[in-house]
């Protein structure tokens, strides 16, 4: 049996600004080490979901992740 090989087509890439700022990549890891903390404190039942959600929107204000889904650019794919 001889298997067909389909031609792959993708979306060209687009340039995107790399520049990242140390306050950018500060923010990352803050934003991360606050989310360890609040999933602990669920897993542990001292919050509930309700509460880490909330809680993690802040963080997110307060320390913008790097790639948090706001940030990626979804205009130009296609389905």
């Amino acid at each position: 049996m001889i298997k067909q090989i389909k031609e792959v087509t993708h979306q060209p890439l687009t340039p995107i600004n790399t520049t990242i700022t140390q306050k950018r990549l500060l923010d990352d890891l803050h934003y991360r080490q606050a989310k360890q903390i609040i999933q602990h404190l669920l897993d542990k039942g001292l919050i509930s979901t309700t509460q880490f959600q909330k809680i993690d929107e802040l963080n997110r204000h307060s320390f913008p992740p790097l790639f948090s889904p706001e940030s990626v650019d979804t205009s130009t794919f296609q389905s």
